[in-house]
């Protein structure tokens, strides 16, 4: 009996503490900013996620395999296999550095040669930004490859990939912003 009074009296005096701690004016005002900052943040994020139909909507760009050395280069590939590329977006490449803007797809009907697509190539690997360069159906099953701009060709994983490893396709690419990304993950 005397151990519980001595507990409830010790559970008061900490909840009294804790109370006349979170009254001071400036610990009401950080908790308040915090409490404001997170909510403003995972608003955004819910918005986000639900206009661009992808938990990825943003990406920092890590390597130099999209990058464009001029406006011809890149397209040669597509050239001596007959395919126009003058519709394709994202005619301008991007690099190490630039931020992705990026929207999910529902169907892999949505995806044509030419578009650049993120792809999930496993949790322990970063996921591939490249663009699609033949699609073919395999047993009544889709399959697609894609490689780099930069590249001279496909990397042996991007050889046959499947519509569910798609995280989205990039529809807008901010210059430099995505360093800010890679500060954060350490790269």
């Amino acid at each position: 009996m005397v151990g519980s009074r001595k507990k409830h009296r010790f559970f008061r005096r900490a909840k009294s503490s804790v109370r006349n701690f979170l009254r001071r004016p400036a610990v009401n005002g950080t908790v308040e900013f915090l409490l404001m900052l997170g909510i403003l943040y995972f608003g955004f994020t819910g918005i986000m996620i639900l206009i661009f139909r992808t938990d990825s909507f943003w990406r920092g760009v890590t390597s130099q395999s999209m990058r464009h050395e001029d406006d011809y280069s890149w397209r040669q590939y597509y050239m001596d296999r007959g395919i126009d590329t003058s519709q394709f977006p994202i005619q301008g490449g991007f690099e190490r550095g630039d931020l992705l803007i990026i929207q999910g797809v529902s169907s892999f009907s949505e995806i044509k040669v030419g578009d650049v697509v993120v792809l999930d190539q496993g949790s322990d690997v970063i996921p591939l930004v490249h663009r699609v360069v033949e699609i073919w159906y395999e047993n009544g099953s889709p399959r697609f490859m894609t490689k780099g701009d930069a590249n001279s060709r496909s990397l042996p994983t991007e050889e046959a990939n499947r519509p569910e490893q798609i995280l989205g396709k990039v529809i807008f690419v901010v210059p430099k912003l995505g360093f800010i990304s890679l500060w954060f993950q350490g790269q």
